[in-house]
């Protein structure tokens, strides 16, 4: 047509499931008992993972920090102190190295060895 829309394929079929569709599921039943707790699962699993990997890249960021850190030991005139502020960093480093093992208390380290970096 002139000046119009043109139709498209996906514009026959309905948008959503049907009303009476939705009226229909029961919450209780068994099938959406045991989806609502793959859900639950699957979020828990999620969560554990997305706190690995801000836990690793912490622990990159505090490593790297700490490197550059003894790199300037022996320019400076105060070793003292730079030895002494290392050590607290790598301490921070151990903490959140321990806070990893922690999370992977009881679970397949595999299933979550792709969030933690090796770096």
């Amino acid at each position: 047509g002139s000046g119009g829309f043109r139709k498209r394929k996906h514009d026959n079929f309905p948008h959503g499931p049907r009303r009476e569709e939705k009226e229909n599921v029961n919450p209780s039943s068994a099938l959406m008992t045991s989806f609502k707790s793959f859900q639950l699962e699957l979020d828990t699993r999620h969560d554990k993972y997305e706190r690995l990997v801000k836990l690793s890249r912490d622990i990159t960021i505090e490593s790297k920090r700490t490197i550059f850190l003894l790199h300037r030991f022996t320019s400076a005139p105060n070793g003292e102190e730079i030895l002494n502020e290392s050590e607290v960093k790598l301490d921070a480093v151990r903490r959140k190295i321990k806070q990893v093992a922690q999370e992977l208390i009881g679970e397949d380290m595999y299933q979550f060895h792709r969030a933690i970096s090796p770096g």
